[in-house]
């Protein structure tokens, strides 16, 4: 099924799907069928009136697991092979940031840490204090860009960039 996807995908039948942003929807479907990830509702009875969450089902076996709890919203964008998705996390009106899923094992990668590490601290990234990374969309299976945006006391006028991620762990601009 994986090696059909693929092939589809490389041969211009299959996209990268659409971001699905929640709340709003219930689901996000990998193009191959073998996962969701499903929202789940704040419970209003949690003591701290409860968080959004997203949780992520293997549908062969119903088996599901935690992504993410959020506050405002979060939009899923998974690869075109389905073998990993890239959640942006809206953590309120003045930052995003993008976390980095494989279906396959657990845990994430911070992206926003992970621009940090290759391309050192950013002046942008550091001087201002509304900052936004967002992913943008997956360029093939092992790429995906980010956008990252903002304003503040460094760059009152705003700015705008664009870099690539490649899941063996490094950054680049990307080049338009």
């Amino acid at each position: 099924m994986r090696l059909l996807a693929l092939l589809l995908w490389v041969a211009g039948a299959v996209k990268a799907p659409h971001p699905v942003a929640f709340p709003g929807a219930a689901e996000a479907k990998d193009p191959t069928g073998r996962y969701a990830v499903v929202y789940v509702a704040p419970d209003a009875k949690a003591v701290d009136g409860g968080r959004h969450q997203l949780r992520l089902r293997v549908e062969k076996s119903g088996a599901a697991r935690h992504l993410l709890s959020f506050d405002s919203s979060a939009a899923v964008y998974w690869a075109p092979d389905g073998n990993a998705l890239a959640v942006t996390d809206r953590r309120g009106s003045a930052a995003s940031t993008v976390l980095l899923y494989f279906p396959q094992r657990p845990g994430e990668t911070d992206l926003d840490a992970e621009l940090a590490k290759t391309l050192g601290p950013l002046p942008e990234r550091t001087g201002n204090g509304h900052v936004y990374l967002e992913a943008v969309r997956w360029l093939n299976p092992k790429t995906l860009r980010v956008r990252l945006r903002g304003y503040g006391k460094h760059d009152p006028e705003g700015f705008d960039e664009l870099f690539d991620y490649d899941l063996g762990g490094r950054f680049r601009r990307a080049v338009i």
